[in-house]
């Protein structure tokens, strides 16, 4: 049974090798047999738990064809984000306006000035 501390670690492992296989080109066997050096090396962990993390790091091994489609479908999502940020921009005045200057603004495409007591 994987605790919450367990699968976060794997997680963050996971992401890791992901992002370093995909920067420098190698194998995924390769960044994971680097992580599960790097397990084994470290002095605070207790047997159990890096073997259950290098248990985790083989398993996403198997699975690279899948984190490699999650990466591609974040930078899209992160791409799409940036976009969408910059057309409200561009298209919707009030858009990154505090509560006050937007009320301010809306009040004076109408021919209102609010004064300062009212905001």
């Amino acid at each position: 049974m994987s605790t919450v501390a367990q699968k976060a670690s794997a997680s963050a492992l996971f992401s890791l090798a992901s992002l370093e296989a995909a920067a420098t080109r190698l194998p995924a066997r390769h960044v994971a047999d680097k992580v599960i050096h790097e397990l084994r090396s470290t002095r605070n962990h207790k047997d159990t738990l890096s073997g259950s993390l290098v248990d985790m790091v083989d398993l996403y091994v198997q699975h690279v064809p899948t984190s490699s489609k999650i990466l591609a479908d974040m930078e899209l999502l992160l791409r799409s984000k940036r976009i969408h940020t910059s057309l409200m921009e561009m298209y919707n005045p009030l858009y990154g306006m505090s509560e006050q200057e937007r009320i301010r603004a809306t009040a004076r495409t109408v021919g209102l000035d609010v004064p300062q007591a009212h905001l």
